[in-house]
């Protein structure tokens, strides 16, 4: 399913150096060969005989190879998926804490409520496109690359990238599943490497579609944060 996307689309990219393609492979009767890059010379995507699931694993593994290969050479619709299962757990896994926090103030006597799952779903969806926009405008401001796709291809891409940032939310799921055997110090330490894992990916993806260096993306990712922080607190808090 994902080569016939792959065969589908008419620009690709290098996975190792980034540069424009026009072909990923040939095909003879049915037998695929990958073909080299002209500028680095390696395997242009290694990954068009992958399976999807050793493409994820790349993800957390923060792979820049993997990230344009999902980004540039394959149908993003399954990766589209898997980000709305994710930001649907990660809804519940706030909804669960603030739970948790009501029964702490002895506020047990009042039933969780339906829709503090909604609002936390509302709070979650917010913050990814609040996250892309400041991605976005960041990109413009630095003027990293436009001028090859445009604004509305970057901002696309953009709003892909920090899709397959989101993919570090996989690592709550331990935290969701044996909650109860942990205590709150472990619980607070377990989301603490899962906060720095998904910020080395944002910055592992921005590195990737803006093609700036290490440190600028780092910069830009750090002050992104701070600032998403600041407003989700100020503006959309969803705390009784």
């Amino acid at each position: 399913m994902g080569q016939t996307g792959i065969l589908q689309k008419e620009n690709y990219v290098c996975i190792n150096c980034g540069k424009r393609l026009c072909n990923l492979y040939k095909k003879y009767n049915k037998i695929i060969k990958t073909v080299n890059c002209d500028q680095c010379q390696t395997t242009a995507d290694k990954y068009v005989e992958f399976e999807p699931v050793i493409i994820i694993v790349d993800f957390m593994l923060l792979s820049h190879s993997s990230y344009r290969h999902a980004l540039h050479n394959r149908d993003f619709k399954l990766f589209w998926k898997l980000s709305l299962i994710l930001l649907l757990f990660e809804s519940l896994t706030l909804w669960r804490e603030q739970n948790e926090e009501r029964i702490r103030l002895n506020l047990s006597d009042s039933p969780p409520y339906e829709h503090g799952f909604y609002n936390c779903f509302a709070h979650k969806i917010g913050e990814f496109f609040l996250c892309t926009l400041l991605m976005v405008i960041a990109n413009i401001v630095l003027g990293s690359k436009l001028s090859e796709v445009g604004v509305k291809e970057s901002s696309y891409q953009m709003l892909k990238a920090y899709a397959l940032a989101n993919f570090s939310k996989f690592f709550l799921l331990p935290i969701m599943l044996w909650r109860e055997n942990t205590t709150e110090f472990g619980a607070s330490l377990h989301r603490f490497f899962v906060t720095g894992h998904h910020l080395c990916a944002l910055v592992s993806v921005y590195m990737v579609v803006s093609r700036c260096r290490p440190l600028t993306s780092t910069v830009v990712v750090l002050a992104i944060y701070v600032v998403k922080d600041f407003l989700m607190t100020h503006f959309f808090d969803i705390h009784n």
